[in-house]
């Protein structure tokens, strides 16, 4: 959203230094020569998931510094797409931690529940027909199976998983 409209200015404004992953200001002044000092600091921002954020000079915004990272690195982030983490940590922005995917698959990701009864994320213990349910959406349809025993309910989870390549390593921690 931010990046895509103020796309000159932030290319004009920061550029990406040789270890791929330090973000440094272009300097304003004599022939807008580089300092070694100018390295971008990021700021963490408010939430209950807070991501380092860098503000843009002479703009008065700021955008998540993922996403800066990845405009610096020529791969582009469509408006409908996010940025995700894939080992969960948010400072951690190395290229092979991040990849561009939409929010339902990111969603898919989220961690436990806290009214969860069985201490996995899909499967849950029916008081009323006591039996565990299991509960995964596999591509766009939502899937739902039940066992007597939470070994059974393990093992029917993680098929149901297997079909669908979208959940990651973190899904449910």
């Amino acid at each position: 959203m931010l990046i895509h409209r103020h796309k000159d200015v932030l290319l004009k404004s920061f550029y990406l230094d040789s270890d791929n992953i330090t973000i440094r200001r272009l300097h304003d002044g004599y022939y807008k020569r580089y300092k070694k000092h100018d390295i971008v600091i990021a700021y963490t921002g408010k939430g209950k998931q807070p991501y380092p954020m860098i503000h843009i000079p002479r703009t008065r915004r700021s955008v998540k510094r993922c996403h800066l990272l990845s405009l610096l690195r020529n791969i582009p982030l469509p408006p409908t797409f996010i940025m995700d983490h894939i080992d969960g940590d948010f400072t951690n922005d190395t290229p092979n931690n991040l990849r561009i995917t939409t929010h339902l698959i990111n969603n898919r990701n989220r961690c436990i529940r806290s009214d969860n009864t069985s201490g996995i994320t899909g499967i849950r213990w029916s008081e009323y027909h006591k039996h565990y349910v299991i509960r995964k959406t596999v591509g766009s349809t939502r899937m739902s199976r039940s066992r007597k025993t939470l070994e059974e309910a393990k093992k029917v989870l993680e098929y149901l998983c297997s079909l669908d390549s979208t959940y990651t390593i973190r899904h449910g921690k």
